[in-house]
């Protein structure tokens, strides 16, 4: 009986010297590295009166982090400070000129911490490159909101322009955003990478709170969407 255990410890070691990769895995188990990422992003405005005024330019920055279950697929998550930039206009009552009607142009500038919910999945080596696509959830809390304001009277005719203010009480603390993305990846050894995407970052949940002036069953409404352009590196 003392005969077994000896035979499996001698076909384990064989197994080891001639096939390491039957018994360990070949592949980081974790990954770890920074992104940089400009975006241009949007604000999709939702109500009667209410228009998206075009894209504005943003940025996120942070740290990534996948915890691969096999070789080619990873749990990716991490966090990203992201600044969300828009621009929407929509009927107002300005309170601060003998309450007169027209029309507001509001940019925002929206700070959000984000933690990436995402799977990873990657293809085996073509040339030098791997290629990688990843899907999942985006959840954001809010830590910082500010809007500058032209507002242009109808009756009477006049402008009012506002600088940047904080309008935290005008924005919901929580927002969640669904990522989509496709990249590349390049080694430079072979504990080290550069790489390189671009994500379509969806939203699902409205940003903004509160009533129109003009008409109180109006509610603001708006849904911020980018295109991002992922730069890192990972180790």
């Amino acid at each position: 009986m003392r005969k077994i255990p000896v035979t499996i410890l001698m076909i384990i070691t064989v197994l080891a010297l001639l096939k390491p990769d039957v018994l360990f895995a070949q592949y980081k188990s974790v990954a770890m590295g920074v992104k940089l990422a400009p975006n241009i992003g949007w604000i999709k405005a939702d109500g009667d009166g209410y228009n998206s005024e075009g894209i504005v330019p943003g940025l996120s920055w942070g740290l990534i982090a996948d915890f691969y279950f096999a070789e080619n697929y990873a749990f990716s998550t991490g966090f990203s400070v992201s600044f969300h930039n828009g621009k929407i206009s929509y009927p107002h009552i300005e309170s601060q000129q003998s309450y007169a009607i027209g029309r507001l142009d509001r940019r925002y500038r929206l700070k959000y911490i984000d933690i990436p919910l995402l799977v990873k999945m990657k293809t085996n080596d073509i040339g030098k490159f791997r290629f990688f696509g990843q899907i999942g959830l985006q959840p954001g809390v809010r830590i910082a909101s500010k809007a500058k304001d032209s507002f242009n009277s109808t009756a009477p005719v006049f402008n009012i322009n506002t600088d940047w203010h904080n309008i935290d009480s005008q924005t919901n603390l929580f927002r969640a955003t669904m990522l989509v993305g496709l990249g590349i990846e390049y080694p430079i050894d072979n504990s080290t990478a550069i790489v390189a995407g671009i994500n379509f970052v969806n939203g699902l949940s409205d940003v903004l709170k509160g009533k129109n002036t003009i008409d109180g069953t109006i509610d603001h409404k708006g849904i911020p969407n980018a295109f991002e352009l992922s730069l890192g590196i990972i180790f």
